[in-house]
């Protein structure tokens, strides 16, 4: 597909005019060839790209006199990257980056940061982040610690109810020792399960978990044609698991995790 094809959507600027405020999702070699239909904006600009010498950012004409910042532009912004990374190796910018015009872009972000950009296109070549995440079923951790310690049961049925200092004591006690014995749980579970992931990726990052029900938060990278190990993984797990943990796996996404782009280019760039 060539991404320059096509007319624009009504009432924004022409795709090619190297004046229009651009919207950018992310770089890509410059032999990209398969882009989106549509992007951020309202109307929506069509994606494309400008291109300097091996580099290309992926861009679409904006219409409106602000940054995006709508839940639509979000969504767009996440879809045009999910759909590019499919096919291609894609850098993602964070959501937001808007510079005026392709003199701009290939000037302050592709000539300025080329060599950091190629190292990163390198670092995540031909692979695809993917979120895998575990749940623990309401109180699965807390039972099972009352299980392994019943001698805990019987101290806390023994002061329920109490409300003298020697009491309340002891309760404090028990919920620093429960909640020891659950945190205890929660991190070897998480490594069992990255154990089991790691062997199948290129690499694995563990977020701290969102609640306390979160049993991981992994992001990972994984090449785009290797991904069978890693859904039978995943797959096996879920199975395993089943009525104690339910898991969350997301993807292919666009390796934000594992290309860190933290450049004074992103800033918003309206003139």
């Amino acid at each position: 597909m060539n991404p320059q094809a096509g007319a624009s959507a009504a009432g924004t600027p022409p795709a090619g005019d190297p004046a229009t405020a651009l919207y950018v999702y992310g770089i890509v070699e410059a032999d990209a060839d398969q882009l989106p239909a549509t992007g951020v904006g309202d109307p929506p600009g069509r994606p494309r790209l400008v291109r300097d010498g091996a580099l290309a950012a992926v861009v679409s004409p904006l219409a409106q006199q602000a940054p995006p910042g709508r839940r639509e532009d979000l969504d767009a912004h996440q879809r045009v990257l999910s759909e590019i990374v499919e096919h291609t190796t894609v850098v993602p910018m964070r959501f937001g980056v808007v510079m005026d015009g392709e003199e701009r872009v290939r000037q302050e972000l592709l000539r300025r940061h080329g060599a950091v950009l190629e190292e990163l296109l390198d670092a995540v070549r031909g692979r695809v982040q993917m979120s895998v995440k575990a749940f623990y079923a309401e109180e699965t951790l807390l039972r099972e610690v009352i299980a392994a310690r019943p001698d805990l049961g019987r101290r806390a049925a023994e002061v329920r109810g109490r409300s003298d200092p020697e009491a309340r004591g002891v309760q404090i006690s028990l919920g620093e020792v429960i909640a020891d014995a659950v945190a205890q749980r929660r991190e070897a579970d998480e490594q069992r399960l990255v154990e089991r992931i790691a062997p199948v990726v290129d690499d694995v990052h563990v977020e701290p978990p969102a609640n306390d029900r979160a049993a991981l938060n992994a992001q990972v990278l994984v090449g785009r044609d290797r991904r069978g190990p890693l859904d039978e993984v995943v797959r096996a797990l879920t199975e395993e698991e089943a009525g104690r943990m339910a898991f969350r796996y997301v993807g292919p996404l666009a390796p934000y995790t594992f290309a860190d782009l933290s450049l004074d280019g992103e800033e918003p760039a309206w003139g």
